[in-house]
């Protein structure tokens, strides 16, 4: 029979046959409907771990940001040609004054002999060394007269090995207008000065080998009016946190800025992205009894664990310093309610007081650690949401278990079609047959009717 010439179901019959369908459909519908209810539930769990995703990944930034922040101190120098600084550590801000009375330098040794070439031999024995000692150190250089051989003979070959064991005297030949002159300059300080023990070259430098034409000497200055020598010209312990670089004689400032401010912005934000989370997760953990209804979180052992650990976080001790040691020190705390509170005055006071102890508390206590507040909040913000992350995980699991519902619908959908389309067909004959009955019985009716009408006659 086909359908599709029967316009509409129950015109045989007298009956609502496309009701009773529908409603036979309907029935068999509520198992999907019940999946698809848990699906949008799942959905709406997930754009809850999205939107706690983005309130972690933004704690996660503001940690980025405060530790930039915390190593942008800048030191600049009033006059760059006498001497310039750099930030290597963390140095209290403030103005540093330095006064150069001495550059430190090293000695000059000069040949007495000039060579006309450079090429000229100036090995005085079949073989022999050029030993010396800068400081306590002794260097050696092997000579001999074998002129195919790789030990040095020449003196340019001599220059170039002096220049290449590893002693720090830099050696070079100058030409003094009638042949070449040996120049040996040891390192800056009067602690690399040269002493020549063993000369079987041709040459002699200084006075006899013991003197040097130019003697070596010590850096003299002064920072803040406290009297300082240096056997070189980069100072990097005399003011905690800073390298300076001498390089001429005269005064120089040295100021040192650390913008405070920034850093007291970007923990309010670290404590405002905090409450964002913990509010996130408490307002998605309950449950109510009368509705029925549960929270995304509730019961959900990932996101009471984001909870725990980042509270623990700020509460954790950090380092041993005596004065600055926990978040507390300065300024964050949290209430009776359990939201994080950040007093910027005591912030501020521990900046100015003990920036050195604070950057080490925030950033590592230990060089190279990475143990600090910041680090490890980061460290842990950034295990949530890398692609093996708790809270991806979580993600990935619901959406794998939407995707799985949606084709348990679409499974059923069809299923609920193929039962529509047999329901449609079976009630289409039924129809029909009664259609048929009908007019057979109205047929037969008339028959009587005539009959009857004819006996009455």
């Amino acid at each position: 029979m086909d359908i599709g010439s029967m316009n509409v179901l129950g015109l045989g019959s007298g009956m609502d046959l496309q009701g009773i369908i529908d409603k036979l459909v309907n029935v068999d519908k509520k198992p999907i409907l019940m999946k698809q209810s848990k699906k949008i539930e799942l959905e709406s769990y997930y754009q809850t771990f999205n939107t706690l995703e983005s309130y972690t990944n933004a704690l996660m930034a503001d940690s980025s940001t405060m530790l930039t922040n915390l190593n942008a101190q800048t030191a600049t120098t009033s006059d760059d040609s006498i001497g310039e600084a750099e930030v290597t550590g963390s140095p209290a801000s403030g103005v540093h004054n330095v006064d150069v009375t001495a550059l430190a330098k090293g000695e000059s040794w000069i040949s007495n002999e000039s060579n006309s070439s450079s090429t000229n031999n100036i090995v005085s024995v079949s073989s022999g060394a050029f030993k010396y000692k800068v400081g306590t150190k002794e260097y050696s250089v092997e000579l001999d007269n074998n002129s195919i051989s790789s030990t040095p003979t020449t003196l340019n070959e001599f220059i170039n090995a002096i220049n290449n064991n590893g002693s720090g005297v830099k050696a070079s030949l100058v030409y003094d207008g009638s042949g070449y002159k040996a120049v040996l300059k040891t390192p800056d300080g009067t602690n690399n000065n040269l002493t020549i023990e063993q000369n079987d070259t041709k040459l002699t430098f200084g006075t006899d080998d013991t003197t040097p034409n130019e003697a070596s000497s010590d850096a003299s200055l002064t920072i803040d009016g406290v009297s300082v020598t240096s056997h070189s010209n980069t100072l990097s312990d005399n003011i905690a946190g800073l390298k300076i670089t001498l390089k001429d004689l005269g005064s120089f400032s040295i100021h040192v800025d650390t913008d405070y401010q920034s850093l007291s912005d970007s923990m309010q934000n670290i404590v405002d992205d905090y409450n964002k989370v913990a509010k996130e997760i408490s307002d998605n953990s309950g449950y109510d009894a009368q509705k029925n209804v549960a929270g995304a979180f509730f019961g959900n052992y990932t996101a009471q664990s984001i909870s725990s650990s980042l509270k623990n976080i700020f509460l954790a001790q950090y380092g041993d310093s005596s004065s600055i040691a926990s978040l507390n020190d300065l300024g964050l705390s949290f209430d009776e309610s359990g939201k994080l509170m950040f007093d910027s005055a005591t912030f501020n006071s521990a900046l100015e007081s003990n920036f050195s102890d604070v950057k080490k508390m925030l950033d590592e206590t230990t060089s190279g650690a990475n143990d600090g507040f910041l680090n490890v909040l980061h460290d842990k913000l950034y295990s949530l949401s890398n692609t093996n992350g708790d809270i991806e995980v979580e993600k990935t699991t619901m959406q794998n278990r939407m995707d799985n519902i949606q084709e348990q619908i679409d499974r059923m959908n069809k299923q609920l079609d193929q039962e529509r389309t047999m329901l449609t067909m079976t009630f289409a004959q039924m129809d029909e047959y009664m259609g048929a009955l009908k007019n057979q019985s109205s047929y037969m009716q008339q028959v009587f009717d005539s009959m009857n009408g004819k006996s009455n006659k």
